[in-house]
């Protein structure tokens, strides 16, 4: 038997901040007529959840119109994230947890398909020192022991690491920390893959005999013109498990704009004070 799950990230929707509906409008399209077994968004779902609660309540609404079952783990434009360093200008805290768990009830999941366990965590809690982090360990070692024997996927927004496991703290990647004790747990129950989302680019990469996957945006791209090993293109990737084998394509649909960083540019300002873009009538 064969399942299929959709990876989408990095949408950045909002119906007053409209800058990126129309590849949404797309894959929608797309996940209806292909009719996948799962959707899981792997964050920044909404463009400015953790000042906007209306930009989650938007996305939600927009994930119900995909006529799948979808899971979703919230990324930094949703809930904030942690650490002092660098200092984040919207730090994660209990209001915003509170305020994603209204509209998509929960912040990790587990999910079961063919002989594969496929868990979701909320990795802005990582480093964070909010109680709910430990619970999410707690939730995470759980979940990988009693696997079953089952092959292991984890899905998270941030990487684990942008070019190196011992890279210095930065807003791309999962705090040092965190990310040893991570990266040490999933070795040990011999986790097979992490797919994140954030860095809108699409790459894949193995470390420790775990694959590492970026998973691209549907939103903006940020052009570069070296060779880093990434494809930098709007897209989603498509994951195909049989039995214990899984494979994943990147997929550019045909109607995809690749909006690049002018948007933002051009307006002169930074995501949350951009000028409103409404979303038109349908």
């Amino acid at each position: 038997m064969t399942s299929v799950v959709l990876q989408v990230s990095d949408t950045h929707l909002s119906a007053t901040h409209a800058y990126f509906t129309d590849n949404w409008q797309v894959f929608v399209d797309e996940a209806r007529a292909l009719g996948p077994d799962l959707v899981i968004n792997t964050g920044d779902f909404s463009f400015n959840g953790p000042a906007v609660v209306e930009d989650l309540a938007f996305s939600h609404a927009e994930a119900e119109r995909l006529g799948v079952p979808y899971l979703a783990v919230p990324g930094n434009h949703d809930v904030g994230e942690p650490g002092d360093n660098p200092r984040p200008k919207q730090p994660v805290n209990d209001a915003r947890l509170a305020n994603w768990k209204r509209y998509f009830r929960d912040d990790r999941f587990v999910r079961d398909i063919e002989s594969w366990r496929l868990i979701g965590i909320n990795g802005e809690l990582l480093g964070s020192g909010l109680p709910a982090e430990e619970d999410q360990w707690t939730f995470l070692e759980i979940s990988l022991r009693e696997a079953n024997d089952r092959s292991l996927g984890l899905f998270t927004h941030k990487p684990l690491f942008a070019k190196d496991p011992d890279e210095a703290a930065s807003k791309w990647s999962t705090l040092p920390e965190p990310r040893a004790r991570l990266l040490k747990l999933l070795k040990d129950h011999n986790a097979r893959f992490v797919a994140s989302g954030h860095l809108h680019r699409y790459r894949y990469i193995s470390h420790d005999g775990i694959d590492l996957v970026w998973c691209p945006t549907t939103a903006f791209i940020t052009p570069f013109q070296k060779d880093d090993g990434c494809i930098r293109r709007v897209g989603y990737l498509k994951w195909v498990f049989e039995g214990a084998d899984v494979h994943h394509k990147f997929v550019e649909p045909e109607g995809f704009t690749n909006h690049d960083m002018n948007w933002k540019t051009k307006k002169s300002g930074t995501t949350i004070a951009l000028p409103e873009k409404p979303l038109a009538a349908q």
